[in-house]
């Protein structure tokens, strides 16, 4: 009998110990909330005052802004974010989620404009610096940002920016849909390593690109006979948009319409190819970004950045100008050319701290725009206003770092997020903590513009606006067992069963 009790004692142990192993499972990079998340680290109470999205397409939502839920946790060595929500898109506006990272020693609890790297995402503020642009101060989302002063407790050593939209920057005319990541360290001053790193030109992180033709008015993807009928009902119609047949977007239909459809004629994005019909779906309520998916991006998987070295790798380019790339929209991540003035607006990302990013924009439950800003999302004001419901939101922006490129050891680590204006200097009223209730804090802290945040203090406001993910939920090391540990138990078990078969 005792024989027998060190037999299940062994083998026990060992069930025990394998046990205590992580799965390794990590989130999918979609911009939606897996189960490996767990529970959300904030829900944040605060009616949105930059525009509640009611759209529900992954890519142009609707006109507005949100933070909801904040969900983080690490596995494989990585930093796993979801900030469930809305972005709205440009143009015009380009709304900016700004992140802030503190984990490691150090940092800083106010943004100084002198003190920080200089230049990052330079086109909310003019540009790139001579000789390839006219932003002769090479002001950036920092500089933009000064006077930013944190909770007490938080001290940030890494920054991310992340915006999305619809370009047209490389020729008239062709306009594409691009997502977009920004980054600097804040530990190393004005000289700290900084710069854009990459961009996605589909939803849900998704290696694709996106194809279509305002000849398909019944939106189903292609251009054909279907489209052609509904031009016809309505032929001399005015006040319509294009799903009455108004292809030019002029708000009429007639024979420029017709035009169109003739020249996309036999368009189909099954068969769609790189070299044509580049497609950026701006009208709101009607164009759907999933049926616009195009032909997949070789040599990328879903979550990936494009950024230069793929550009000049699987992309194809052979030198800044593009040339020789699979798709002109590539020419958007490319150095500018020597001897120019930027004039293709090529935005030189690289993607130098390994990010992965997705964005999927179709939440429309969540915090809702009504006001008073005052009161809790969930409080109807007598029945004035309907209740939010952030708990609900499941879907946003989200990306994975490595722990290696934020310097991290071992601790907590804290997260700092909130919707920023497209210039990176008016400040929303949306963010990462459980919510500041009350209404877009712009630059002075009272919705006024200054040009920077000098007057935006969080030690304003009741309770943290920063998330903590806790060391207990970030360490999975502490969980695995010595090799040693599970070497022991499989030779008690082995001389166990060994003792058993003698007797």
């Amino acid at each position: 009998m005792r024989k027998h009790r060190l037999i299940v004692g062994a083998a026990v142990a060992l069930v025990a110990i394998v046990g205590m192993a992580p799965a390794g499972a990590v989130p999918v990079m979609d911009g939606t909330v897996d189960a490996e998340y767990g529970a959300a680290l904030s829900i944040q109470n605060t009616n949105t005052q930059f525009g509640n999205a009611i759209n529900g397409d992954q890519i142009n939502g609707g006109g507005g802004s949100e933070i909801d839920q904040v969900f983080a946790r690490i596995s494989g060595g990585r930093l796993y974010v979801l900030i469930a929500g809305n972005l709205e898109t440009g143009p015009p506006n380009f709304n900016k989620l700004e992140i802030f990272i503190d984990s490691e020693a150090g940092g800083v609890n106010i943004i100084d404009q002198n003190a920080l790297p200089r230049g990052v995402d330079p086109f909310c503020c003019g540009g790139f610096p001579p000789p390839d642009g006219g932003n002769t101060t090479n002001f950036g989302a920092l500089q933009r940002m000064h006077g930013l002063t944190f909770d007490a407790g938080f001290n940030a050593d890494h920054f991310l920016a992340f915006t999305h939209g619809f370009e047209n920057a490389l020729d008239p005319g062709l306009g594409f849909y691009a997502a977009s990541a920004h980054y600097a360290d804040l530990t190393d001053g004005a000289a700290g390593r900084s710069g854009a790193l990459g961009m996605q030109l589909a939803q849900r992180g998704l290696p694709r690109v996106l194809r279509g033709t305002t000849a398909d008015v019944d939106i189903d993807g292609d251009a054909d006979g279907n489209d052609f009928l509904i031009w016809q009902r309505n032929l001399g119609a005015t006040g319509v948009n294009r799903l009455a047949g108004d292809s030019s977007g002029d708000g009429t239909v007639g024979a420029e319409d017709l035009d169109i459809w003739k020249a996309a004629f036999g368009f189909d994005n099954d068969t769609a190819t790189f070299g044509a019909n580049y497609f950026a779906p701006q009208s709101q309520g009607i164009d759907n970004s999933q049926v616009l998916l195009g032909p997949a991006l070789p040599g990328l998987v879903q979550g990936d950045l494009i950024d230069q070295t793929y550009a000049f790798g699987p992309g194809g380019a052979t030198d800044n100008a593009g040339t020789g790339a699979i798709t002109r929209e590539l020419e958007f991540v490319l150095p500018p050319v020597a001897g120019t003035t930027n004039a293709a607006s090529h935005r030189d990302m690289d993607n130098i701290v390994d990010l992965q990013m997705a964005i999927n924009n179709s939440n429309t439950a969540g915090v809702t725009g009504a006001a008073p800003f005052t009161l809790p999302t969930t409080d109807t004001d007598g029945g004035l206003r309907p209740a939010g419901n952030p708990q609900d939101v499941l879907t946003g922006i989200e990306f994975s770092i490595p722990l290696s490129e934020i310097g991290y050891t071992s601790g907590p680590i804290k997260l700092f997020a909130f919707v920023n204006g497209g210039g990176h200097d008016y400040a929303s009223n949306q963010f990462s903590g459980a919510g500041i209730l009350d209404g877009n804090l712009g630059g002075n802290g009272f919705g006024g513009f200054t040009g920077d945040l000098s007057g935006v203090n969080m030690t304003a406001f009741i309770g943290d606006q920063f998330v903590t993910i806790p060391a207990a939920a970030t360490t999975a090391a502490s969980a695995v067992p010595e090799p040693g540990s599970v070497l022991l138990a499989g030779i008690a078990l082995v001389a166990g069963l060994g003792i058993l078969r003698r007797r």
